[in-house]
């Protein structure tokens, strides 16, 4: 009794062992994951076979697994699950890689035959009618016998060097086809959220011309390729450019993207001087670049000659220089946490969701520290489309903060324009007044008492002496009211611009320049402020006539429009043809013309030919707000 109920125990074990082996297949399945218990791999791989018969059948020779990793421990591997269904039906195998340069899959159900199922037999052959349909992974068609157990053996080859991984999918071929289509809808999202991003960088390229732009859009498509050349899309390629679909080469994608960012983020991040000598050469970003382009190449050149060590060495190479990359980065970042710029942690949130995706994925399945793959092109088309949004909406407020920060510089332009126009009227107002009031009244009260002592002598030399000084003293009397009527012509409140022009053209000497004064249209009066800067850009216009032009006549013309006031200084001088190099003091005078033209928010502009030149000042009418202001410093307004 006791031996009886041992031997059913065993037979009881022995049918859940077997139960667990076989992957059950119910009437209304549609798709299922294959996996631990039902998933194996060979624990020791060998390389020479090229067919399932020579595998061992026992199971003690496999190891369950979550989804095939064979990791970077062998070129080839070897993958078998069992499966048993309740109909007769024909389901899609998908080997979720287009990694594996030579793929080979055998079935036999229960003690049939072993036969290779007609499928893709490289990555270059999963856009072929070798398979049930198009599709970007390798796709078989999997023929089961109703009630019987079908095994399938998965051989797969790679370069060495490269990780071997890759998930077992079981569908129905609506299913499937319902799947397929919900994955293509996603790249397709993805794609155009690409294309729009693209669209708008171009377009600004093209209005502001810097390279920010060109750094950003060509980090947006080196890293898109990467994700759709990883995926497997490049098996659409046609042959002319299948060098982009090889495994080692979608690494170059990989390595440009990064670079590109790299240089991005220096100009994103506006990085100080400081910074870039810390990093002793001027254009640091480029060295890893050049340098990992190098070890892609010549671990190509490995993997061509079969020299496995040499590749892993690369790879290992390569590594540490790609954390040349962080280096620079990581002092970028240092010096914008530093001068406490904001922008600084956008950038480090965009990025964080890529960097976590690649350090997962190399770290965690590259080097075989898990088994079970992560979705890796579902994770890493997720963090890009977080990353890009993030970037792009962070370049959009960065653009609003370098707007505002503008505006900002342009109002305390503004403002300390005011101020030192300002500042010069009541310098000029002070100045006016003491020549007037003080150096005026001494010449008129030394004029005064020659007269009194000329009348008091009877030596003719001294009244002939006298008689003399006479025009030098009125001379001096006629320059002083001309120059204290330059620096503030008097009653100018009252008179307003054009009668103070007329004035102004009228008392030039007429030699060697003869000045006319023109007006037209409706005299309309301008805010204070604005009239008299006015009048001192033309006034320096004037000057400049008699100093430089050398003219025989010239004209000042007010023209009243509906909406601004054209005012025109024009002379026959020389031109272009003038040789005499502009001074400083009248360098000074013409920019001190252009600061007053934009402080009233008005155009100047000069042409020059052989005829001579032309200077147009045109003034827009202000606002009734505005024209309420007066800036006078002693204003009664």
């Amino acid at each position: 009794m006791k031996s009886g109920w041992h031997i059913g125990w065993f037979l009881l074990l022995s049918l859940v062992s077997r139960a667990q082996t076989i992957l059950p297949l119910p009437a209304d399945f549609e798709s299922v994951s294959v996996e631990k218990p039902f998933l194996y791999q060979l624990v020791r791989p060998a390389d020479r076979l090229t067919s399932a018969d020579a595998l061992p059948a026992d199971l003690a020779y496999w190891q369950s697994a979550e989804s095939i990793n064979y990791g970077r421990g062998s070129a080839t591997g070897w993958a078998r699950f069992s499966v048993r269904s309740e109909q007769a039906r024909t389901l899609w195998l998908e080997l979720t890689t287009h990694f594996m340069d030579s793929v080979g899959v055998w079935v036999r159900a229960d003690n049939g035959p072993l036969q290779r199922l007609r499928g893709p037999a490289s990555h270059r052959d999963q856009a072929t009618l070798l398979a049930p349909v198009n599709h970007h992974y390798f796709l078989y068609a999997l023929p089961l016998p109703a009630r019987q157990t079908t095994t399938v053996w998965v051989r797969g080859w790679v370069i060495p060097g490269d990780a071997l991984k890759f998930g077992v999918r079981l569908y129905t071929p609506n299913r499937f086809l319902a799947v397929q289509q919900r994955d293509l809808w996603g790249w397709a999202m993805f794609a155009g959220v690409v294309l729009a991003i693209l669209g708008g960088v171009t377009i600004a390229f093209v209005f502001s011309q810097r390279t920010i732009y060109i750094l950003y859009a060509g980090y947006v498509v080196c890293l898109s390729a990467y994700a759709l050349l990883n995926d497997g899309w490049g098996a659409f390629l046609p042959d002319s450019l299948a060098w982009f679909d090889r495994i080692t080469t979608i690494v170059h994608w990989l390595n440009l993207g990064f670079g590109a960012f790299v240089m991005f983020s220096r100009r994103f991040l506006t990085v100080s001087a400081s910074a870039k000598k810390a990093l002793i050469v001027r254009w640091p970003e480029g060295i890893p670049m050049i340098v990992i382009c190098g070890l892609i190449f010549w671990v190509e050149w490995a993997h061509i000659t079969d020299n496995d060590l040499l590749a892993r060495l690369l790879y290992a190479v390569g590594f540490v220089c790609f954390g040349g990359y962080a280096v620079i980065w990581a002092t970028y970042l240092a010096d914008a946490f530093r001068r406490k710029y904001a922008l600084a942690w956008l950038l480090v949130g965009a990025v964080s969701a890529v960097l976590g995706f690649f350090a997962i994925n190399a770290v965690l399945i590259n080097f075989g520290l898990i088994q079970n793959p992560l979705p890796d092109m579902v994770a890493l088309r997720i963090a890009l489309l977080v990353e890009f949004t993030i970037l792009s909406v962070g370049w959009l407020y960065r653009r609003k903060l370098l707007q505002n920060a503008r505006q900002q510089l342009e109002i305390q332009n503004h403002q300390l324009q005011s101020d030192v126009i300002q500042t010069q009227e009541a310098e000029r107002q002070r100045i006016a007044a003491d020549l007037h009031d003080d150096l005026g009244g001494t010449l008129a009260t030394l004029r005064r008492r020659l007269a009194d002592i000329s009348q008091h002598t009877t030596d003719a030399d001294t009244q002939r002496a006298f008689a003399e000084a006479e025009p030098l003293i009125q001379k001096s009397s006629d320059d002083l009211r001309r120059i204290s009527h330059n620096l503030m012509p008097p009653e100018f409140a009252r008179l307003g611009l054009a009668p103070a022009l007329e004035q102004l053209a009228r008392n030039q000497p007429p030699q060697p320049t003869q000045f006319s004064f023109v007006k037209s249209g409706k005299e309309i009066k301008l805010p204070l402020d604005v009239e008299l800067n006015a009048y001192r850009i033309v006034s320096e216009l004037v000057q400049n006539i008699h100093k430089h032009a050398q003219a025989q006549r010239a004209a000042v013309q007010l023209l009243y429009h509906t909406d601004k006031l054209t005012i025109t200084v024009e002379d026959d001088g020389l031109g272009n043809h003038s040789v005499t190099k502009p001074t400083q003091s009248t360098g000074i005078g013409l920019k001190n013309s252009k600061l007053r033209a934009d402080y009233i928010g008005a155009t100047l502009w000069r042409d020059v030919s052989e005829a001579g030149t032309l200077v147009v000042l045109d003034i827009p009418y202000p606002s009734p707000m505005y024209a309420a202001r007066t800036s006078l410093p002693n204003s009664p307004n």
